[in-house]
């Protein structure tokens, strides 16, 4: 009986050999299930322009992975050189790789992969799940044609062929399972299976349908997830980050970094007591870097909407200068099939992510560049499901994102994810932002198709010419979206211009802002929830999300502003000069503010000239009064040539409550421009003393006519001199003769004028208004300016100049 057993296996091995050629399989996919998941599958970026694979080489005789699945596929499952599905296994015992065509992932930049995974149903059962995608950067010489083992191997790992002799077995060889897995790489698994020694229904598996136990064949012992004990002190002295870990666990999948062409990744343990096993007695387990359980089949949502296609982003961060430990961090289910933000929180469908350190000397890399793809494998099962992958971007291309905000441009605020203060009020104006940003790449981003959901009770506005959005590109130019183009609230425009740093493009970013208006008519407020945006290019998809917003309920109360002092005197480039604008905000019922423990946002919005500025502050208490210096918001030669002197300016201020959604009256006022320091001096042009006769011998000769000499001062204080060279006659002096003096009070000395300056009255005070003072009013006959005679003089008409001179001074302290 045992002797027909054996001779039955051996009759399957010959016919599984021939039915399997030693090439590419390309075949149509035709199961119900994959065609299903496929109609419903992401629309990916073309595939073949960048990606291809080759038959594999085989290691030795041994070796029986000698085809690859791996094919490119359309939405009906066809084989298609404009497909955009990576099918990598398809049927069952499966296996498959593709890669990129060039050598072009460069580790010493900073890289980003988004992609769809399908992996398949079945609630944990191997027989629909396993075994699993692996995403593998490489630099193994055989390039596009490199492939691992099949089955636990997921088309990465290597075969550890375990061979069942006439009396016992050969276990699998470390060395041997290192050869055969794709060398200096580092691969991120998606392992669906758990092959696991520990798992009573595991056994030993033959790729090609051998079944267990057969003499003189060949299996994997299916055992690379089992966790041989929990110490990991071995690991870390073998090198590995102490995150590692023998095997992992998972009942519906897990993720874990891996180092497939390292011999130290197989470690050996004891399987002899199960008997599933026997007659093998050592087994191999893999080492995981940073495990994390998931579930890695089709799952529900919270809303309990069937989930097939599970969204992972990669992003690849270099090793700092110095270093070979780069990072690589992954974001699985971060995205809904629409590309709206995942934010489930609960459930089988919640996102993962997990940054996790690479050693970048695994991968044996002269120039740093090594190839980037994906491998899978299937288990035996005639059920089991195609692994599948839909590219939104390739990391060797380009890289782009995108970014949403709401601008409430009547609340003067923007809102983005990060925002605290998500309100709007009803009948704002918004302006929806859509950035655009080609971040870094070797071609344009090209043929992008904007579709943009607009959020709910959120109603577009066109303008005239009926264009409910404008596109500006980084090069200046803008474009318009007309009204026309949106259906059932779904904005979908083909942009005209390329996005990158290539010939031809229109730079690097595009913003797209739509203009809408928040409606909200109800007595309660309104929460908006986010809505996808996606844009999708020929050679890259990138998408976002506007923010979640709240459209508050009409309020029934006002915010009222006042002010008891409309009319304000500027004083033309005073120093330190200020233009305080008093104002005080109320609401029409009187309600508070709040309290220092809760506060009201209020921004000011205050118009001069045609330009616009904000103040920001808090308010409490009922009534909130605030001082705003429109002076300290302006640079000083833009001030001053906005109030120039002697003008009249308008200011207007209005206060938006941007937590209430509630916008003030405006408050005028008037800003007279006065001169800020004013020092004239009015004198008479003559001045005429008392005629004499020749030997008259009075001392002191007074002024014949009268004389003006004032000093008007506006926040001055000033000092009044004079010089004069004295009198003459036919050009010659008479200061010998005659001098002309001064004193200010009857008991003061005199002063002889001369060619140095004399002072006349100061004023040490400075005059908020304009003071006048009449210097000559006060003299009388023996003060003020007089004619002193020293000689006799000789007869004639005798002249002079005065030379008066006003000054400011220093003020008294």
């Amino acid at each position: 009986m045992k002797l027909k057993q054996i001779f039955k296996g051996l009759i399957i091995i010959v016919a599984i050999f021939i039915s399997l050629p030693a090439t590419n399989i390309k075949a149509a996919l035709t199961d119900d299930t994959d065609l299903a998941v496929l109609n419903n599958a992401p629309n990916g970026i073309g595939i073949s322009n960048y990606m291809s694979n080759a038959k594999p080489n085989t290691y030795d005789s041994k070796d029986i992975y000698d085809t690859n699945s791996a094919q490119i596929v359309d939405h009906s499952g066809n084989n298609s050189t404009n497909g955009n599905v990576i099918a990598l296994a398809s049927g069952k015992n499966t296996y498959g790789s593709m890669w990129s065509s060039d050598k072009s992932f460069d580790i010493n930049k900073e890289q980003t992969i988004s992609a769809w995974l399908y992996f398949g149903s079945g609630d944990g059962s191997s027989d629909v799940n396993s075994e699993g995608i692996t995403f593998v950067l490489q630099n193994d010489s055989d390039g596009i044609a490199a492939l691992g083992a099949g089955l636990e191997g997921i088309g990465v790992y290597g075969y550890d062929a375990s061979r069942v002799n006439l009396i016992a077995g050969t276990d699998a060889d470390q060395s041997y399972i290192k050869n055969t897995a794709i060398q200096n790489s580092v691969a991120l698994e998606f392992d669906t299976d758990k092959n696991n020694f520990y798992n009573s229904s595991n056994k030993p598996l033959n790729n090609n349908g051998v079944s267990f136990p057969s003499i003189l064949s060949y299996y994997s012992l299916n055992g690379f997830d089992t966790q041989f004990g929990n110490s990991t002190s071995n690991l870390t002295a073998l090198g590995f980050p102490d995150t590692a870990r023998y095997g992992s666990g998972g009942t519906y999948g897990h993720i874990a970094l891996t180092y497939p062409g390292l011999a130290d990744s197989y470690q050996s343990g004891d399987i002899s007591s199960y008997s599933n096993f026997l007659p093998f007695k050592t087994g191999f387990g893999l080492v995981h870097i940073s495990p994390q359980a998931n579930y890695l089949i089709d799952a529900y949502d919270e809303q309990n909407n069937p989930i097939y296609w599970h969204h992972v982003t990669i992003k690849w961060t270099p090793a700092a200068e110095g270093s070979n430990d780069a990072t690589l961090t992954y974001y699985f289910n971060d995205k809904n099939l629409d590309y709206s933000d995942n934010t489930a929180t609960k459930g089988d469908y919640k996102p993962a992510t997990d940054t996790i350190k690479v050693d970048t000397t695994k991968l044996n890399s002269t120039d740093d560049k090594v190839r980037w793809g994906f491998t899978a494998a299937n288990g035996p099962s005639d059920s089991v499901a195609s692994k599948l992958v839909a590219l939104d971007s390739i990391p060797d291309l380009l890289y782009a994102d995108a970014d949403a905000s709401i601008t409430d441009t009547t609340l003067n605020k923007t809102i983005n994810a990060d925002s605290t203060d998500k309100t709007v009020a009803n009948g704002d104006e918004l302006a929806l932002n859509y950035q655009l940003n080609y971040l870094q790449g070797n071609v344009n981003w090209e043929d992008i198709v904007a579709k943009i959901k607009i959020p709910n009770h959120v109603t577009l506005t066109p303008d005239d010419d009926g264009n409910i959005a404008y596109i500006t590109y980084a090069d200046g130019t803008k474009e318009a979206i007309n009204q026309s183009e949106l259906a059932d609230q779904t904005l979908q425009h083909t942009l005209a211009k390329t996005l990158g740093n290539k010939t031809g493009s229109a730079g690097t970013t595009a913003k797209i802002t739509i203009s809408a208006t928040a409606n909200n008519d109800t007595t309660s407020d309104i929460d908006v929830n986010k809505a996808v945006a996606t844009f999708n290019g020929s050679n890259q998809i990138s998408s976002t999300n506007s923010p979640e917003f709240t459209i508050l309920a009409p309020k029934q109360y006002t915010l009222d502003l006042s002010t008891d002092n409309s009319n304000i005197d500027l004083f033309y480039k005073s120093d330190n000069a200020t233009l305080n604008l008093e104002n005080t905000l109320t609401y029409s019922d009187n309600h508070s503010f709040g309290d220092d423990d809760s506060t009201t946002n209020i921004i000011y919005q205050i118009t001069a000239g045609n330009k616009t500025y904000n103040v920001g502050t808090t308010a409490s208490g009922n009534i909130f009064k605030q001082t705003i210096d429109l002076k300290s918001l302006i640079n000083d030669d833009d001030f001053w040539n906005l109030f120039t002197l002697n003008s009249t300016q308008k200011v207007t201020v209005k206060a938006i409550d941007q937590t209430n959604g509630l916008i003030s009256n405006t408050v005028t006022y008037n800003i007279t421009t006065k001169p800020n320091k004013m020092l004239s001096l009015e004198v008479s042009k003559s001045l005429r003393f008392q005629d004499v006769n020749y030997g008259d011998t009075t001392k002191y000769l007074a002024r014949k006519n009268d004389f003006d000499l004032s000093v008007t001062s506006l926040r001055s204080p000033w000092q009044l001199t004079v010089t004069t060279n004295g009198l003459y006659s036919n050009n010659k002096t008479l200061n010998n003769n005659l001098a002309l003096v001064y004193r200010q009070y009857n008991d003061d000395s005199f002063t002889t004028l001369s060619d140095e300056p004399t002072v006349i009255d100061q004023e040490d005070t400075s005059h908020d208004t304009n003071v006048t003072e009449n210097i000559a009013d006060t003299w009388t006959k023996d003060t003020g300016l007089l004619l002193k005679q020293l000689n006799i003089s000789p007869a004639g008409q005798y002249t002079g100049t005065l030379t008066w001179n006003v000054a400011e001074s220093i003020p008294n302290e």
